[in-house]
């Protein structure tokens, strides 16, 4: 217990970097969006016709873009992501640059109904690690 007075400090910061580790799973299962691996996506394309959305802005789109992603910016997904709400029953697959802003985005389709929403982990950055296919 003297350890814990004199060093309160380090035990909260210890506290503090556990919540912070644990934080993003728990919002992750609590908002009902699964996460895809690259292969998982490239599986889920493949075999379940699942649709990429990708949610960075224009100008980060100059790196590339997976081939048929459906293009709603986060900034505007709100209102122009009704030209997908014809693939609620699909297996729809969200991504941005690092695959943090698309749980945002995947909440919003989870709240719209649909019932099979992905967050693509590591975003187009793990895509093109592994060197797949873009479209300009």
């Amino acid at each position: 217990m003297e350890f814990i007075a004199l060093n309160w400090v380090l035990i909260a910061g210890i506290f503090f970097v556990i919540f912070m580790l644990l934080f993003e799973p728990l919002r992750m299962r609590m908002s009902g969006i699964e996460t895809a691996t690259v292969f998982d996506a490239v599986s889920l394309s493949n075999h379940k016709d699942a649709i990429f959305v990708d949610v960075r802005e224009s100008k980060e789109m100059a790196t590339g873009v997976i081939n048929g992603a459906y293009r709603v910016p986060l900034s505007s997904f709100e209102k122009n992501s009704t030209q997908l709400d014809k693939f609620k029953d699909k297996p729809v697959i969200v991504y941005c640059r690092s695959g943090n802003r698309s749980i945002s985005a995947g909440s919003k389709l989870r709240k719209k109904g649909f019932n099979q929403v992905y967050n693509l982990t590591g975003g187009i950055l793990a895509w093109q690690k592994e060197k797949l296919p873009l479209e300009s």
